[in-house]
């Protein structure tokens, strides 16, 4: 698996069934905030991908994923452990230390 994956509504119960935490990252192309935060996302990606798995969903390619995970601002970012998304969520994430520290509370028991 690489280290960033792109998923879908459909795609993403598979992914949520990792041993690893899984941190999904809800975006979309002309967002500057995620454009941003992409260059620092892919390289926590490779960082911490084997402690954790990586997934991003694009708003526009993912009719209702807004609803279903209740994403008020773009980018959000979810960790899942087991499957079910942790209550902490980052939201409109605009530094490398905001996001690695998010990443590292994810990963901790």
């Amino acid at each position: 698996m690489s280290d960033f994956v792109t998923v879908n509504l459909d795609t993403i119960p598979d992914l949520l069934k990792s041993e690893k935490p899984v941190l999904l990252t809800i975006g979309a192309p002309w967002c500057i905030d995620c454009r941003r935060a992409q260059p620092f996302l892919m390289a926590l990606a490779k960082q911490y991908s084997d402690r954790m798995v990586f997934a991003g969903a694009n708003v526009d390619e993912c009719p209702g994923i807004r609803e279903t995970y209740d994403v008020k601002h773009i980018p959000t970012m979810i960790i899942f452990k087991g499957g079910k998304p942790q209550e902490n969520r980052l939201v409109e994430v605009k530094t490398p230390g905001e996001l690695k520290a998010f990443i590292e509370e994810g990963l901790k028991d």
